[in-house]
Order: structure tokens, then sequence, then C-alpha cells
């Protein structure tokens, strides 16, 4: 009978004992409880633990030993669990893991500092940490990756992660592993009395009711700790699942809800303040303004062919919109187009790329929407991601889309001025959720007077008797896509009215179509129902297409991204 063997190495207080005692239930499986304990406790003579003598009496202290005697040797089950804390891997040969599944379990370090500190001393060392983010990076260089479990998601959920971690294991889920009786285990250590009376307890995995208060000595090594442990939990089964649905797709295991529109996007560079940042790590502070109050200002911007089309453009008006809103320490132009260059170059991106700059007044020192808690200047943000002009994280450009019009009204200047590019986006944020009920791609938004403004997204064009008809820019902002579209307009024959347009005018247009810099021109077949002209992109629209991409291939419209290099 060929064994699967099965090491879980475990941060301390990570309910590593209720994993063994879930897979102990199995009726495959037999489990062996810190085989390696004696082995450390040999190797940090320093460490004092109540059973130490007992403990190095009673159990091999040769951890290589171990391995060959115990961990690979003969199994009286097909599954065989070893819980191991992670530091105790120190000083071994560890050719033995390539020849073994190997699962890494966590827990939160401000959960971990703290009860561990009710038995021991806790240091950086004894959280097993620094052994795990090494196990994880060995393991994946030896082609065997690490299982990695956050104790927080497996209780969250248990069915759900505990099916998942068979499935990766090769073994099928077994019910028996949902609970086990209370009580000590024959199979437990001797040190169980030491560590063990809340699992012993326990006949399942369940959150905790209670709220511990953290000691502020133990602040700083949580902080320390907490970079280790982000750099693990990306790789947890569940971690991007929203913590609120996990587990109600069990068919599925209910895991896979981080599917992005393009893969390639999944491990971004992305740039955070003055420099570059992994996308599993990327974020704001509580207390920056974006999040207190979606106090900041953004753009958008296209790459084609190494070319970004009106960069100067859009970062003016960003520029304009952080003026308007009394930003301090506003970068600089050369600095806001080099974080964009290097965000461009670190991901190897030179078409086919969409960016968003985001600009905010930036952190704080406490919580409040009172800028003069902003000390500390303005902070940049660049996102830069692999997304095609039509795709499923854009507009069909080909086909068309329909537009509803929305309840809500568009901000009129006298409450919130449209032409402040600004982040506090939920009066173009409920027209879309009303859109998406609709099943429609868009909302139309309507001036407090009923002309049509825009939508929720992006500026709106119609086509009456060959003539080409916009909204005024009074409540809307005016796009840059806009701007160039007007400005295309008289060259390629076509008259151009900038007025006042009522919704009847656009439900009866001959061609309707957006303008934007995400999805460029977008042709619109059908606004509440009503079919635009023959419920198909017109010719006039294509006509204007072409002539715009057109454009976006001269470098005098455009700037160039600068080359790449390999080298520093």
């Amino acid at each position: 009978m060929s064994t699967i063997r099965v090491n879980v190495w475990a941060a301390p207080r990570s309910m590593s004992t209720a994993v063994m005692y879930s897979f102990a239930q199995r009726d495959d499986t037999t489990v062996v409880d810190e085989p390696l304990y004696a082995h450390h406790l040999s190797k940090n003579s320093h460490l004092d633990r109540p059973y130490k003598e007992e403990l190095l009496k009673a159990q091999n202290p040769d951890g290589n030993e171990v391995v060959k005697s115990v961990i690979m040797g003969d199994s009286p089950s097909k599954v065989r669990v070893f819980k191991h804390m992670a530091k105790h891997l120190f000083s071994l040969d560890e050719s033995f893991l390539g020849e073994c599944v190997n699962i890494v379990l966590l827990r939160n370090p401000a959960h971990l500092v703290h009860s561990f500190s009710s038995k021991a001393s806790p240091s950086l060392d004894e959280t097993g940490l620094l052994e795990q983010t090494r196990l994880v990076s060995k393991l994946r260089s030896m082609g065997k990756p690490a299982i990695v479990v956050d104790s927080q998601l497996l209780v969250k959920d248990p069915k759900a992660v505990l099916t998942e971690l068979c499935n990766r294991i090769g073994i099928e889920f077994q019910e028996a592993m949902m609970s086990w009786p209370e009580g000590p285990k024959p199979y437990d250590g001797l040190w169980a009395s030491h560590w063990y009376a809340g699992v012993h307890k326990s006949t399942c995995f369940t959150e905790s009711t209670s709220y511990a208060t953290i000691a502020p000595e133990l602040v700083p090594l949580v902080e320390e700790c907490y970079p280790l442990y982000l750099a693990i939990r990306q790789h947890a089964i569940g971690a991007n699942a929203p913590i609120h649905k996990f587990g109600t797709h069990i068919e599925d295991h209910g895991l896979q809800l981080d599917v992005l529109p393009d893969e390639r996007n999944r491990h971004l560079l992305v740039w955070v303040g003055h420099g570059l940042v992994p996308r599993a790590f990327a974020g704001m502070s509580v207390f920056d303004s974006t999040v207190q109050g979606g106090d900041a200002v953004w753009e958008g911007g296209r790459v084609y062919d190494g070319r970004i089309f009106h960069l100067d453009h859009h970062i003016r008006r960003m520029l304009n919109s952080a003026k308007a809103m009394a930003f301090v320490d506003i970068p600089s132009i050369d600095f806001i187009k080099h974080a964009i260059f290097a965000t461009l170059a670190a991901n190897g991106m030179r078409d086919g790329v969409h960016m968003r700059f985001t600009l905010s007044r930036g952190e704080k020192t406490t919580s409040s929407m009172n800028p003069k808690f902003n000390v500390y200047g303005a902070k940049l943000v660049v996102v830069a991601e692999w997304k095609p002009i039509v795709g499923v994280a854009t507009y069909d450009n080909s086909k068309g889309v329909s537009l509803i019009t929305a309840a809500n009204r568009r901000n009129p200047p006298q409450c919130v001025d449209s032409k402040i590019h600004h982040c506090n986006l939920i009066n173009n944020i409920l027209p879309k959720v009303q859109a998406n009920l609709a099943g429609a791609a868009d909302a139309i938004m309507l001036d407090l007077e009923g002309f049509v403004s825009e939508t929720n997204a992006t500026n709106l064009f119609c086509v009456r008797r060959g003539v080409l008809v916009t909204p005024h820019a009074d409540y809307c902002l005016p796009g840059i896509t806009r701007e160039t579209i007007m400005a295309l307009a008289p060259t390629i024959g076509l008259k151009l009215e900038e007025r006042r347009v009522s919704l009847s005018e656009f439900h009866s247009a001959d061609e309707v179509f957006t303008t934007g810099t995400m999805g460029e021109l977008t042709p619109v077949v059908e606004i509440d129902g009503r079919s635009i002209g023959d419920g198909k992109p017109g010719p006039v629209t294509a006509k204007i297409m072409e002539a715009f991409r057109a454009l976006t291939d001269l470098e005098d419209e455009a700037v160039i991204v600068p080359p790449f290099t390999s080298e520093e």
C-alpha cells in the first residue's frame, strides 16, 4: 500500500491540533503529534518548557533519525498526517519534503501573538513565520508548492476549506472530519496538558466569540510579523473569496471567486506612493483620504503600441481637479510620468493596456473628513492592466450596446461640479447599479431640467439627419475623447452641434454612440427598449471610429513610452 504522507507545518496557536483531530476521524488516516519537538528543544537550549526534560527522554532528539524512522518509516494507514510546528524544521536534511504533501497552516499574527503570550514569551522566531516563508519559497522551487491554509478561513467555512484541502492532497473529503469527541486523545503529545485545554473542550471548528485586548507591548511584534503573514496568506485556500460568501458553492468548493477578466493581471506591479508594489500587497492606509471620504481625483489612459494617447491632457485635467480640491504637495508632471513609465516597464506593457492613475489627498493623522489633518501630502497610485478595447471588462464596440435612463439625475455644478474628476462616484455608481439590474451596459443621466447630460461612465453623441449632436458639458465631465471627436468631426465632413438635447431626440436618433478613454467609441443600438436606427451600428459611427483609430497611430497625439531595459 502506497502511503500519502502529509506534513502540517503550523504556526503556534493556529488550530493545528484541531486540524490533527479532524484528520484523525478519517477511516484511512493515522496522525502523529509533533514528532520533531524534542529535536527542536535540543537545538534551542535557551527555550524553557515545563515538560522539557521529560520530552527529551521520551522522544528521539535526533531529527534526521525521526524523519527516517517515523515520518518516512512504515505506516499503518493509507494516509499519515504529521502535525509539526514550522520552527521544528530547523537544522534538518529537508530532502524528505519532496516525497510528502506539505501544508502550511497560518494564523493572523495579532491573534497568534496574543494567544502564544499566555503560554510562553513570544518572538518572531517562536511564531515560525520566518520558517514558513522560507518553506513556501523552497517548496515552490522544488516544484512541490505548499498547500496554504489560514485558520481564520478554515473556521469561517470548515467544509469548504477541508474539501478543497483534501482535493489538493489527492484524497476524498470525509464528513467525519467535521467533528471529533471532546477531551484528551491517545495520540496527544505529552505537552497536551500545557497547551491543549481549549481544544480539549471543542468538538468541531468554531469561530471565537470572545474579543481579546492585545497588550501594547506585543503590537511591535505583530507589526513585524504581518508582512510575512501576508506574503504567505495570498496563497491560502479561499484567500481571495469574499468572506461573507465564503463556501456558499460547496459543489465547486466555493473558492474560485477571484476569476480575472485577464489572467495576466493577477500578478501585476502597481505604483503606490513612491514605488512599485505587487498587486497582492497594494493598498491604501485606512487613514487615507480615499478611504475616509473618496477624497481623491483620477484619470484614465490608454496605451497604443508604445504611445499613451493624450497623456498630457489627462495629467493636466487631474492636476486641475486636484487644484480645485485644494490639494497640497501635489506631485510634479515629471514625477507622474515617471511613475507611469516605471509601472508600464515593470509589467512589460506597451500595447492593449488601460491605466487608471489616482491622486489622493493623502493620509490623515486621525479619522476625519477635515483636510487640515492631511499633513503627509498627496499620494499617487498608478494601476495599469491588460485590457483590450473590446473585452469582458469593457464594451462591445462591434455589435453595440443597450442603455437605459437612470432614475437619479446628474449633479449640477452648484452641488458637485462634474468637471472635477473626483473619486466620490456615488452619483455614477447608483445609475450603474440600475443598468446592471436592467441588463444594460450603462445608464443615461439627465440634468435637473430633464435634458440628456451623459451616461454614468461616458459622454454621449447622436446622429440626426447627418448632423453630429452632443449635449453641452454644463453638467457632465467634458471628456478628452469627447473633445477629440468634436475636433475631429469637421475634418471628416461632419457638421457638429453642441446644445441641449432631450431624451426623445436620443430615442429617435439615426445613430448613437458613447465616448470614453477605456472603450473609445461604442455604438448604442437600443435605449429604453427602443431600437436606434435599424438596431445596428451606423455608418457615421463607423466613419468616426475609423478616423479616431487613425489618430491613435499618430505620435504627435501621444506621449511615447520610453524603451524598456533588462538592466538597472
